[in-house]
C-alpha cells in the first residue's frame, strides 16, 4: 500500500494556465482524427495501416497513462512530468508530412507514449483546493473540448482540394501549425504550478491496490468493455465516412467536401456537443447517485449510438449522432467516482489505471475492426457488434457494488474520512 516518501510538495498553482494549457494541447490535435488515417490510405498503407494508425498508439498510451500517474505519485509532482511529456509530443508533428506510411505509424505511437502525460492534468483538476473536483473535471473539459474545435477550425483552411495530400505544402504548413501550438501548451504547463501533495511509494505488488478496497480496480475492468466497443467504431469511423459517406457527394447543406474535410467536420460537430454539455455534467458528477446513474446509462446510449450508425447512412443524420456527447457522459462521473475513492497520495496511479484500462479495452477494438475490415465484414454489422459489447460493459458496471459514501475523497480541499473503510 501507499506509503509516505517524503514532506508535500507546492509551487503555487493557476487553474487558468492548467486549463490554457489543456485547450492548446487539444487545439494541436484536433484535426489528427480527420487526417492521419486518410494519410495512410492515400500513401499505399490501405485500410489496415488506417485502422492501425487509431489503434497501435493504444498500446502506448495503456503503458504510459499509468506509468505517467505512477511516477508523479512517487514524486509527488506532476506538473514536470506533465510539461515534459508534452514538450516531447511537440517536436515530432515536425516529421510527418516526411514519413511513409510506416514511419507514420511508429513516430505517431512514440508521440503517444509521451503525449499520454496529459492525463496528469486531469488527475490535478480533482486535486484543486478552490473548487470541487466535478466542478474542476467539468471546466477542464469545457476547455479542452473548446481546444478541440479550435484546433479542428483552424485545421479546416489547409484540407481543400480534390484530396488533403501528406506531403503538400498545406500538410507542412498545418504541422507546422500544430507543432506551435502544442509548443504553446507547454509554456502554459510549465508555469502553472504544483498543489501540495505528499510523496507516496508503491510496492510493485501493490501497483494496483488502492486504501479503499479494490473498487478502483473493478471499475477499471468494467470500464475496458466498453473501451472495446467504442474504439471498434471510433477506429472504423473514418473508413465508413470514406467508404459509405463522403462518395454520396454531399455532407451539411448541399456542400461537397473530399473526406478529410467531411470527417474534420463530423470532428467539429463532436466537439461541440462536448463543449456545451462539460460544465453541467461537471456539477451533476458531484452527487454520488447522479454521477452513478450517468456512468451506468452511458454504454446504454453508446448501443443506441452505433445502432444508429448500422442502419442510417445520411450525412446530416450521423452528423447529429457523432455530436452526442456519450463520452462526457461516461469519463467525467467515473474520473469523479475513483478520485472520491483514493487519496490525492494516489490518485494519479488510479486515474492512470482508468486510462489504462480502457484504453486497454480500446486497443483489443481496434484490432477487431481491423480484421473486420480485412475480413470484408460489412460497417453495419461491426456497428451493432459494438452496441452488444456496450450492452456487457453495461452489466459489468452494473456488478460493481459500489458503497453509499464513507469512502475517503477530497472535496474542495478537505479530507472526508469514513470511521470504516467501505468498497464499491
Amino acid at each position: 500500500m501507499a506509503g509516505n516518501g517524503g514532506g508535500p510538495t507546492q509551487r503555487r498553482f493557476s487553474f487558468t494556465k492548467l486549463v490554457a494549457g489543456v485547450l492548446l494541447l487539444n487545439a494541436s490535435s484536433g484535426v489528427l482524427f480527420a487526417v492521419l488515417p486518410l494519410f495512410e490510405v492515400q500513401e499505399g498503407g490501405g485500410p489496415l495501416f488506417a485502422t492501425l494508425i487509431v489503434g497501435a498508439p493504444l498500446l502506448a498510451q495503456i503503458l504510459a497513462t499509468f506509468l505517467w500517474g505512477s511516477l508523479s505519485d512517487r514524486s509527488g509532482r506532476r506538473r514536470e512530468l506533465l510539461t515534459a511529456g508534452v514538450l516531447g509530443q511537440s517536436v515530432l508533428f515536425l516529421a510527418y508530412p516526411f514519413l511513409d506510411p510506416a514511419g507514420l505509424l511508429l513516430v505517431r505511437i512514440v508521440q503517444v507514449f509521451l503525449g499520454a502525460a496529459a492525463s496528469l492534468a486531469t488527475t490535478v483538476a480533482t486535486e484543486d483546493p478552490s473548487r470541487s473536483a466535478g466542478q474542476g473535471l467539468g471546466n477542464l473539459s469545457l476547455w479542452g473540448g473548446i481546444g478541440g474545435v479550435l484546433g479542428v477550425v483552424a485545421g479546416l483552411p489547409f484540407l481543400g482540394g480534390a484530396q488533403f495530400s501528406s506531403h503538400s505544402l498545406a500538410a507542412f504548413e498545418l504541422f507546422v501549425l500544430l507543432t506551435a501550438l502544442s509548443g504553446a501548451s507547454v509554456l502554459c504547463l510549465a508555469f502553472s504550478g504544483e498543489l501540495a501533495r505528499l510523496a507516496s511509494t508503491v510496492r510493485l505488488r501493490d501497483a494496483l491496490r488502492f486504501q479503499s478496497g479494490p473498487w478502483v480496480l473493478r471499475l477499471s475492468l468494467a470500464s475496458a468493455i466498453v473501451g472495446v466497443a467504442n474504439y471498434t467504431v471510433y477506429t472504423l469511423f473514418p473508413l465508413f465516412v470514406r467508404g459509405v459517406l463522403a462518395p454520396q457527394g454531399s455532407a451539411l447543406f448541399g456542400a461537397v467536401l473530399n473526406p478529410t474535410q467531411q470527417l474534420a467536420l463530423l470532428s467539429l460537430g463532436a466537439g461541440m456537443g462536448g463543449v456545451l454539455v462539460s460544465p453541467i455534467t461537471g456539477r451533476w458528477v458531484e452527487g454520488e447517485r447522479r454521477r452513478r446513474r450517468l456512468f451506468l446509462a452511458a454504454p446504454v446510449v453508446y448501443a443506441l449510438l452505433w445502432t444508429g450508425f448500422a442502419l442510417i447512412h445520411s450525412y446530416g443524420a450521423i452528423f447529429l449522432i457523432w455530436s452526442v456527447p456519450a463520452a462526457i457522459f461516461f469519463q467525467l462521473p467515473l474520473t469523479r467516482e475513483i478520485a472520491g475513492l483514493t487519496h490525492p497520495e494516489e490518485r494519479g496511479r488510479a486515474v492512470g489505471l482508468f486510462v489504462a484500462a480502457y484504453t486497454s479495452g480500446g486497443l483489443v477494438g481496434a484490432f477487431i475492426a481491423g480484421l473486420g475490415v480485412q475480413a470484408g465484414i460489412p460497417f453495419s454489422t461491426m456497428f451493432l457488434g459494438a452496441a452488444a459489447i456496450d450492452v456487457a460493459g453495461f452489466v459489468a458496471l452494473l456488478a460493481v457494488r459500489l458503497p453509499r459514501g464513507g469512502v475517503s475523497t477530497l472535496e474542495g480541499g478537505r479530507h472526508l474520512s469514513a470511521a470504516t473503510p467501505h468498497h464499491p
